[in-house]
């Protein structure tokens, strides 16, 4: 949708040519743009702009600067501009920095050196929608709390003026339902942008989730749940595994019964580092429960706070069954001795003999026994009694794609 009002912009960042870029970038997008080389003329700016009564919108900061690093700016612009939208330029080696950056400085996203121009350009627009919905959203909820005050100071008797205000405050409440729908699907929109970031970033991760988003939400059908649930758990396994982004790829394609200690210690921390990135989005509370539980075993055995049976939420059950049999099918190498050593580890009496006459069905066949034998442990058993058929099919008949 057209952005509605005039936007104000403010650029930190202590190398010079990076401030230049930005500016290029958003010339002509009409912003108007300001610009600070460190975090302590970038909080200067700030109170000058707010003393003189200037709205603004958005900030973009570097994260490594001199003095000050972009997380502690981000944290202390927040008390100067609480609503203004603020995005942390980082590398991905600086994970540490975005976690303390959305933990003290409630930033909205984080964006990647070198970035592309066109990505930071529908970003930074989505945005600032998502801004000026949030303000249009206080404009109402303040035009409302008045109206009913005035409602309140009315004269009882007069019923048909009651009657009228009542009929405006049902429209008006009307409309920030609407309000609060579009800022959701913004949000939702924003989660599908971020999914087809991590398949450029990395295809292999990228489809790997896609192909669990799908199968999640079929099998969660099984269930009967509403749309919004069967939403939440698709949304959750688009990217339950985002978390691992910044770990060598190396790791991303083992199993977790290969890892060294230190490579699961990384490993292990993926649900937690998911889930922040929606902490501070209260309707998606459940989706990112979601994440932070799909590594939990059914027995209790799973990481990272040993929760047990039902405990742990349903869409992160059905995302642990779905999850490991997409690995399985498409991540695990092609290579059938590579495949075999892995497998027997799951399966003790695995044949090394076995005549490959059709790859991809000896692969789900496998990956489906291995789910099978792990219910009650690892596994809902009524999840997987839902997901996979007596033939070790999908009873939904679409199973993952694999490399073949």
């Amino acid at each position: 949708m057209a952005l509605k009002y005039k936007h104000t912009l403010l650029l930190v960042d202590d190398e010079k040519s990076i401030i230049k870029s930005l500016k290029r970038i958003f010339r002509k997008e009409g912003y108007e743009i300001y610009t600070a080389l460190n975090g302590q003329e970038g909080l200067k700016r700030l109170k000058r702009l707010k003393e003189a009564g200037k709205p603004f919108s958005l900030i973009i900061s570097d994260q490594r600067m001199p003095g000050m690093t972009g997380a502690k700016f981000l944290e202390k612009a927040k008390e100067i501009f609480p609503h203004a939208i603020r995005i942390l330029l980082t590398g991905y080696s600086d994970m540490d920095a975005i976690v303390d950056a959305v933990n003290k400085g409630e930033i909205h996203r984080y964006l990647t050196k070198p970035w592309n121009d066109d990505d930071l350009l529908l970003q930074v627009r989505q945005a600032l929608e998502q801004y000026e919905l949030v303000v249009e959203n206080r404009r109402l909820l303040g035009l409302t709390k008045r109206q009913n005050k005035k409602l309140r100071d009315l004269n009882k008797n007069l019923e048909k003026k009651v009657d009228e205000r009542t009929l405006e405050i049902e429209q008006k409440n009307r409309k920030l339902e609407e309000i609060n729908e579009k800022l959701e699907k913004g949000f939702l929109g924003t989660i599908r942008l971020l999914s087809s970031l991590v398949e450029s970033l990395n295809p292999m991760l990228g489809k790997y989730m896609m192909e669990v988003a799908c199968l999640a939400r079929e099998v969660a059908d099984e269930y009967g749940l509403d749309r919004k649930e069967l939403d939440q758990i698709q949304v959750a396994a688009m990217i339950h595994d985002i978390g691992l982004l910044g770990l060598p790829e190396g790791i991303l394609k083992k199993d977790e019964k290969v890892m060294s200690e230190k490579e699961f210690g990384l490993y292990s921390q993926h649900p937690a580092i998911g889930q922040v990135f929606l902490q501070f989005v209260e309707s998606m509370d459940p989706v990112g429960a979601i994440i932070l539980s799909h590594h939990e075993h059914y027995d209790g055995g799973g990481f990272p706070n040993g929760l047990i049976g039902e405990e742990i939420p349903l869409g992160a059950r059905i995302i642990g069954v779905v999850a490991d049999y997409c690995k399985i099918v498409s991540i695990w190498p092609n290579d059938f001795t590579r495949f075999a050593s892995i497998a027997q580890k799951y399966i003790r009496e695995m044949r090394k003999d076995i005549v490959i006459t059709d790859p991809k069905e000896m692969r789900q066949d496998i990956a489906a026994k291995i789910i099978r034998l792990g219910a009650s442990e690892k596994y809902d058993p009524n999840v997987v009694t839902k997901s996979i058929t007596e033939n070790n099919g999908w009873i939904l008949g679409k199973p993952c794609c694999s490399n073949y």
